[in-house]
């Protein structure tokens, strides 16, 4: 054997040698740097072990959508967002509004999660130039319908925005049963009945539709469209049923005393509370933006009808709006906007609530009296608002 050639065999080896050893090496300070990272989100978590510190980073690093997510693996319609990742509350009037006062406090008696976020001033102008998107001999929407209907859109943006993958929308004055959790959990299991959709542990509602139609003014199927029935011993009394003619009809002649019906919607009309998900939201905002209608419901209404928007109806639906005592006539925003209150409906809400129907400003009473006004709520056997503040049911309809 040649020098060269030992030599040479020589060298090689020390070669390995060195990228075993240094690949060794990189592993040690890779792998010291990893159990020993600390939390992004808990910087100063002290480190015990090197397993329980890799959950710590896992957990702490989690998004809220996933954290959502757990919370729907485990509950379901039953955890504080009623199996949603949010309940949003469409509302410009904050903490001091009546309206606001009261749906926290029926979400603390129910055990329920909600959030207000802030909505921007619409501007007169602003709303003018969204009215005014309706072309010559299509409806335009009145003031206060124009600005209801762009703080939707804002609020379906925010869904998006918050990486949201679910998200039930209420108004601010929306009103439920204090069995409220029982009630979502028979309609999820309808939905997914009526969309022949496998239980999906991350959305118990299924996503095979834009739009979950749970408070509305009514609706009523297609002609041999499949209805889902499942009883509820909270449904109201058929004679105590406030709605449209033909969603009262549908309901005395197809679905028996006790029970609630889930089925394709035709049109449903009041945005009480809606659902949406990350899939169809985008869809719904494409269709909503443009304008051209009366008021956000009705548009929603057409495109439901027409197929334009996958809408699943709940009826007799489980959220209405509260009514405050008739001596204090009108208490929407929208009405008063459009009755010529532009003033005081568009830039700010001391919370107060509206006296006069038909214009003008309307007397008022202050929100810290608000409390003491009990009302009523149509379609609600126990209303989550009465009984928290005035331990009444407060059950609106007549026998």
């Amino acid at each position: 054997m040649s020098c060269g050639a030992g030599l040479g065999r020589s060298f090689i080896a020390r070669i390995a040698l060195a990228l075993v050893l240094l690949t060794v090496t990189l592993c040690f300070f890779s792998y010291r740097d990893l159990i020993s990272r600390p939390s992004r989100l808990l910087p100063h978590a002290p480190f015990h072990d090197s397993h329980k510190q890799q959950e710590t980073v896992a957990t702490t690093t989690t998004t809220a959508a996933h954290d959502a997510h757990h919370r729907n693996r485990t509950l379901g319609p039953r955890n504080a967002t009623l199996g949603f990742d949010s309940i949003l509350a469409l509302s410009k009037g904050g903490g001091q509004s009546w309206r606001v006062q009261g749906l926290q406090a029926a979400a603390a008696l129910s055990g329920l999660d909600i959030t207000v976020p802030p909505q921007p001033t619409w501007l007169p102008e602003m709303v003018d130039a969204f009215a005014a998107l309706s072309p010559e001999g299509v409806p335009k929407p009145e003031p206060g319908s124009a600005a209801a209907w762009l703080a939707h859109i804002d609020l379906l943006k925010y869904v998006l925005q918050s990486e949201l993958n679910s998200a039930l929308i209420v108004e601010d004055d929306v009103d439920w049963d204090v069995n409220i959790k029982d009630q979502m959990s028979l309609i999820a299991e309808a939905v997914r009945k009526r969309t022949h959709s496998p239980h999906d542990e991350s959305n118990p509602y299924t996503s095979q539709w834009d739009i979950l139609w749970i408070g509305h003014c009514g609706d009523s199927p297609k002609a041999n469209e499949t209805v889902s029935l499942f009883a509820d011993p909270t449904v109201v009394e058929r004679a105590r049923y406030v709605g449209f003619e033909g969603t009262k009809g549908y309901l005395r002649e197809h679905v028996p005393e006790g029970q609630r019906a889930v089925w394709q919607s035709s049109g449903a009309v009041c945005s009480y509370a809606y659902a949406v998900h990350r899939d169809g939201v985008r869809k719904v905002l494409d269709f909503v933006s443009t304008g051209l209608g009366q008021a956000y419901d009705t548009k929603l209404f057409y495109g439901c009808r027409s197929g334009r928007l996958n809408c699943v109806a709940v009826a007799p639906e489980v959220m209405v709006h509260f009514r405050p005592d008739p001596q204090f006539g009108q208490t929407s925003e929208v009405n008063r906007l459009n009755d010529g209150d532009a003033a005081g409906a568009l830039t700010s809400d001391d919370g107060s609530i509206g006296g006069q129907e038909g214009g003008g400003r309307p007397d008022k009473v202050a929100a810290s009296q608000a409390e003491k006004i009990t009302g009523t709520t149509n379609n609600i056997r126990q209303s989550a608002r009465c009984m928290s503040l005035w331990k009444k049911t407060c059950v609106g309809g007549h026998k």
